[in-house]
């Protein structure tokens, strides 16, 4: 069973992503892992687990959409801006206006401007904000770009509404539900999050934590190898180039096997002729180059 790559794990409620990666690493026994992009806690899901050289595959994964179901709820506000957080104002008797929901969608689509919840991972002079928020050390998040492609209302109540979401790494979806239920006058925070899509890969073909251990028993191959995991172009390179590559060499054309169908300076993955993931290069075609290595990797 190859220990180098991908592992999808389908996270359940009530359990951080650090302790799911800890999970991982304890069933396959393996020294390195890191999820590419965490769930909070309450939140259900694909979480993608890379594992020995897979962790290194994440700088290149970045233009993968994520997709959301959420369930949003109108009746208070928290300090989280979900359900696990304290109240800060209630909403007694609410009835969400769908039709003002459907009009700050049509006007958020896009690139927009968006402010992260106050318990957020991002930092402040090196300490994560959620951190100096419990510290009671106030200070405001700074807005951020992220881009949310589409967005489908799938079933709604009086104060609650199912929501199909698509958007960019690093997109709060609690910053949506706040924002939300501040432009139709009532409260906003997430109910429910489950995401589906993240990485160029689905919920569906995600295991459960048990499921790991079963497969993980039987010596079944659960980890997606490194050529596998990466959704970009790929090409492969002669014996020679191989070598050269795994000394650190820039990548000479004569050694390329494939041809390229990509704009110059994209990422290219660089195999061998056993599908083995020997870099990430950034195509720049100049005399006899065909390219520099960004990443390098071993194949094992």
């Amino acid at each position: 069973m190859g220990k180098q790559g991908v592992v999808l794990i389908d996270k359940p409620k009530d359990i951080t992503s650090r302790k799911v990666v800890d999970q991982v690493m304890k069933v396959l026994k393996v020294k390195r892992a890191g999820h590419f992009g965490s769930l909070d806690p309450f939140a259900t899901g694909l979480l993608c687990v890379g594992v020995g050289q897979g962790t290194k595959l994440l700088p290149f994964m970045h233009a993968h959409q994520k997709e959301y179901l959420a369930t949003i709820g109108f009746d208070m506000f928290t300090d989280t801006d979900d359900v696990t957080g304290e109240p800060i104002e209630h909403f007694p008797d609410v009835s969400v206006d769908v039709e003002a929901v459907r009009r700050w969608f049509r006007e958020h689509m896009g690139w927009i401007n968006q402010t992260p919840p106050r318990y957020c991972a991002q930092k402040f002079q090196g300490r994560p904000l959620y951190k100096l928020t419990r510290a009671n050390i106030d200070i405001p998040p700074r807005e951020k770009q992220v881009h949310i492609e589409r967005a489908e209302i799938l079933s709604h109540g009086e104060d609650w509404m199912d929501v199909r979401i698509v958007c960019s790494r690093g997109t709060y979806i609690r910053s949506i539900a706040r924002d939300l239920g501040a432009f139709v006058g009532c409260g906003g925070y997430l109910r429910e999050l489950r995401r589906l899509r993240s990485e160029g890969f689905h919920v569906d073909d995600a295991m459960t934590l048990q499921e790991l251990k079963e497969k993980a028993g039987n010596g079944e191959g659960i980890v997606i190898p490194l050529s596998r995991a990466l959704h970009i172009q790929k090409v492969r390179v002669t014996s020679t180039g191989q070598k050269g590559i795994l000394d650190g060499n820039p990548i000479q054309t004569s050694w390329v096997l494939d041809t390229v169908e990509s704009t110059e300076g994209n990422y290219i993955a660089v195999v061998n002729g056993e599908d083995k993931l020997l870099c990430v290069a950034r195509h720049q075609p100049s005399g006899g180059i065909w390219g520099y290595i960004e990443r390098g990797f071993r194949p094992d």
